[in-house]
């Protein structure tokens, strides 16, 4: 007998993307809000077909600074394992200060991409995992865009992505 596909509603066509922020002191909002944003505005435009299992993909940062150091609280530095939720998937993202702090935030950019990517991959073999059929490599292949015109600081989106 042949493994059924697990699928939800067909309603769900497009898959949407977010970047939620908590921030642990005035210090680490006032050194990565202006980073955060510009990912976060690219985020919040990337729309594409790529899992009925999912409505969206979600990811948390949580961002140590002076009153708040959630990578110790919380003991979550780095990406985490992906969750379920009713309808979306989501990754929390633990900032230590110093990924941001030390260089003016000059690789926090850097630091931003390369954990969500791994978060991307979390969530790929979660929903694998539970048998949810995943276009993966044209998910992976609109991150690259996002994140290289995020890295290089421009303003225009990639063709392919809304």
């Amino acid at each position: 007998m042949e493994k059924k596909k697990n699928t939800l509603r067909s309603g769900f066509l497009k898959n949407t993307f977010s970047l939620g922020s908590q921030v642990g002191g005035m210090d680490a909002a006032v050194a990565t809000g202006g980073q955060e944003q510009q990912l976060r505005d690219a985020m919040n435009r990337w729309i594409g077909s790529y899992t009925p299992a999912v409505r969206k993909f979600a990811f948390i940062l949580r961002v140590d600074g002076e009153i708040h150091k959630y990578t110790q609280e919380w003991n979550i530095e780095g990406a985490q394992r992906a969750k379920r939720k009713k309808d979306w998937v989501e990754v929390e993202i633990g900032i230590p200060i110093g990924a941001w702090k030390h260089d003016l935030g000059r690789t926090y950019k850097q630091y931003l991409v390369s954990e969500i990517e791994k978060g991307l991959h979390s969530m790929i073999e979660l929903l694998r995992r539970r048998g949810f059929d995943i276009k993966s490599e044209a998910l992976l292949a609109d991150w690259a865009k996002i994140k290289l015109t995020y890295i290089s600081g421009g303003v225009k989106e990639p063709s392919g992505i809304q």
